[in-house]
């Protein structure tokens, strides 16, 4: 028994408090540690000035003991909600569609006996005794406290004896506020478990709903699709090793008319996207779903009897991955999703391992909107060079560390007194510099 009396007709944190106070102090029996946690539940749950408790702002999270009063975790950002196996974009109506109607189905325990196997039969009329008696008890607690004016309806009343009316009535009128919740979420999931057992003899229903069309797994990368913004990297192909080296240290003195040649080709070929299908290491979108298949390509391209550029496609994704200037934290990240860990285990992982509090949210983000975001500007960079680099002159050798680089922004600071507008050295090149400074100054 619950030997606690708290009132749960008081809403805000301050009066609760209070209340626990003057309560406590008036008590002859010790606490148990259930009692304890149950006393500062009760002042978490308290309502602040701005009208919500501290679990709706998100700031704890209290463990309920029935399943039916914990809220599904929301996703807090778009991100997080893509990721969702279950969230399926094919299914979101336009706002000019009109909402689907979907009819609540209603128990028939009638026809639920008749077709239950004999040993389901005892099982479901417990059932339906226990929940009808919730549903009376629940009943006159509601005449009780006001919220209900109208009698229980004749035909749960014609399910009781008085007498067996008479005592749920009575134990109506014990019942405090938080006794009254549990019975009504204990009500909730005995319902539930009548639709179980009949589900579990019964054959699937069959949904009516239009069943959304899917798309073909993509697990081949056909050679007639294009790929942006300068194809893919081809290993046994010289142009393409040169095409696709490191573009952070790339003299054009190096390549030969014939690779000059062949890189034109290549690059003025993919200035119009005249092909509908097509696909571009520029786009967000469009990397993130083939980090989505990673797997199923790097299957298919260890297929003998498929054919394609699946393999190809994944050596020009890890090019850029490469490339692009991801941190420490990032590319663990990424290798993390790659190998399909949930957000939770990675942000647990990321966690401890850098000393972060990322949550399964932030995850998302990060990995969206910085990670893919970070390949997608190294696949932008990596289209800018080799665009100049038919022009040897639009390129300056760093004076400290040697590298020959486009001189461009993206490389270079930039410096008004210069002949050429930019400082000899590259960016990170000065970036080590100040670090050392700072080293320095701290001794």
């Amino acid at each position: 028994m619950n030997r606690l009396k708290l009132n749960f007709s008081i809403d805000t944190i301050e009066e609760r408090t209070e209340f626990l106070h003057n309560y406590l102090n008036s008590i002859n029996f010790s606490l148990t540690p259930e009692e304890k946690e149950t006393c500062a539940n009760y002042i978490l749950w308290g309502k602040e000035k701005d009208g919500k408790n501290l679990v709706q702002k998100k700031e704890i999270n209290i463990e309920t003991k029935n399943k039916t009063w914990n809220r599904k975790n929301e996703e807090e950002s778009l991100d997080a909600l893509l990721e969702t196996p279950t969230f399926n974009e094919q299914v979101i109506l336009s706002p000019s569609s009109p909402p689907l109607k979907i009819k609540k189905e209603t128990f028939n325990r009638e026809e639920a006996l008749l077709k239950a196997p004999t040993s389901l039969k005892e099982k479901f009329s417990e059932l339906f005794l226990e929940i009808d008696s919730l549903d009376l008890l629940l009943n006159y607690y509601d005449i009780k406290s006001g919220k209900r004016k109208t009698p229980p309806r004749p035909e749960l009343l014609s399910r009781f004896s008085d007498e067996e009316k008479e005592k749920l009535e009575l134990r109506a009128k014990s019942l405090n506020p938080f006794q009254y919740l549990k019975l009504r979420h204990l009500l909730v999931e005995k319902r539930r478990e009548q639709f179980s057992l009949r589900d579990s003899y019964s054959e699937p229903l069959q949904s009516i709903l239009p069943q959304p069309q899917s798309h073909p797994e993509f697990l081949t990368f056909d050679y007639d699709i294009p790929v942006y913004p300068l194809g893919v990297f081809q290993k046994k192909d010289q142009t393409s090793k040169k095409l696709f080296s490191d573009f952070h240290n790339l003299d054009p003195k190096s390549f030969s008319e014939k690779e000059l040649a062949s890189i034109s080709q290549i690059y003025w070929s993919r200035n119009e996207k005249e092909n509908p299908l097509f696909f571009d290491f520029r786009e967000l979108e469009h990397v993130y779903q083939l980090f989505l298949s990673y797997y199923d390509i790097e299957d298919s391209a260890q297929t003998p009897q498929v054919e394609g550029l699946s393999q190809e496609l994944l050596d020009t994704l890890n090019f850029y991955i490469s490339m692009a200037d991801l941190t420490p934290t990032h590319r663990d990240i990424l290798s993390l999703k790659i190998k399909k860990y949930p957000n939770q285990k990675i942000a647990d992982i990321i966690n401890e391992k850098y000393s972060r509090s990322y949550t399964v949210n932030y995850i998302s983000t990060i990995f969206r909107q910085q990670i893919i975001k970070k390949i997608n500007e190294a696949a932008e960079l990596h289209y800018l060079v080799i665009g100049n680099i038919f022009f040897p002159e639009n390129f300056k050798t760093c004076a400290r560390c040697g590298r020959t680089l486009l001189l461009d922004s993206n490389f270079f600071m930039r410096k008004g007194r210069a002949k050429d507008g930019f400082s000899n050295r590259c960016k990170n090149c000065e970036k080590e510099i100040r670090g050392g400074k700072k080293k320095e100054e701290t001794k």
